[in-house]
């Protein structure tokens, strides 16, 4: 069997359609209640959801849903800013018409693949091929109208200010004059 171009393009276009939606331009700073994806630096493939309740440069305070009883409850829970690989906001919702729509065709292409197999001659080939994907392709558009998907944006993680260089400093006392010259040993 040779592959021609169309189907191996239509496989790339129904996986691309697949796709989880992430807008590339950052978004904006999360504040409280915003929802939140989160991926620390040990899995950073994992991204986990929660509800942001706090964000500063030393840790990241957020809520996520425990499922249980009666639909599950919101847990607290924290975690230090410096292992958090990424972070996301959600930045709205969309249809998913096209992924809908791709499907629908591909499932109705096949149907009518297996449709002309049919030798009863009852319906053209061509006719049951062209129309059983039509009506998929449309039935997957319309499906696809009611589902919706969450969009998220990549969101700043917040830095830590350097701290200021202590300066040395001249005292006079009852007994004489000294020198005290501070140091700080900076956290790992």
């Amino acid at each position: 069997m040779r592959l021609t171009p169309l189907p191996i393009t239509a496989a790339v276009a129904l996986l691309a359609a697949c796709a989880p939606y992430v807008t590339t331009t950052p978004g904006p700073e999360p504040v409280a209640g915003s929802p939140i994806r989160y991926a620390e630096r040990a899995d950073s493939a994992k991204l986990v959801p929660a509800r942001l309740v706090l964000i500063d440069a030393d840790s990241m305070v957020f809520e996520r849903l425990v499922p249980g009883d009666y639909g599950g409850k919101w847990v607290a829970a924290s975690l230090p800013t410096r292992q958090l690989a990424r972070l996301q906001v959600r930045v709205g919702r969309r249809a998913n018409t096209g992924r809908g729509a791709l499907i629908g065709g591909a499932v109705g292409l096949a149907l009518g693949v297996a449709c002309t197999t049919d030798d009863s001659g009852f319906v053209p080939d061509e006719a049951c091929l062209i129309s059983s994907t039509a009506t998929g392709a449309v039935t997957g558009f319309l499906i696809g109208a009611l589902v919706r998907s969450d969009v998220w944006a990549p969101a700043p993680l917040p830095v830590r200010a350097p701290a200021a260089e202590p300066e040395p400093v001249v005292t006079m006392g009852l007994h004489g004059v000294g020198l005290r010259i501070p140091f700080r040993i900076a956290p790992p």
